[in-house]
């Protein structure tokens, strides 16, 4: 576990998926939370989600799961609205559009 070091949100996500396994792991043998905290070095409040995650979903919810949205997911525009910007684009300079800086 040498990639343990520094800001645990750079960590891959084996690693962090190992500290998250390891750390419960700890709390459930009678670590103290901030002992297990210190050692697995995440904040008290990570391990503390971590431990509510666990009681909630069992050991599944601490595995490691895709990020980000989902392609479409919270889009702004609609197909059809997306493609007329494409389309405009497309077809006019920017200063037609009236955007004063090019795109």
């Amino acid at each position: 576990m040498s990639d343990l070091v520094g800001d645990a949100r750079a960590w891959s996500p084996d690693a962090q998926e190992a500290a998250r396994l390891l750390a419960v792991s700890a709390l459930v043998e009678g670590q103290d939370r901030m002992e297990a905290a210190a050692l697995f070095k995440v904040s008290v409040k990570a391990a503390d989600n971590w431990w509510v995650s666990r009681q909630a979903g069992g050991r599944d919810a601490l595995l490691s799961r895709s990020r980000g949205r989902r392609v479409g997911e919270h889009q702004g525009l609609s197909e059809a609205e997306q493609a007329a910007v494409r389309q405009a684009v497309l077809d006019h300079i920017p200063s037609e559009l009236g955007l004063s800086d090019q795109l």
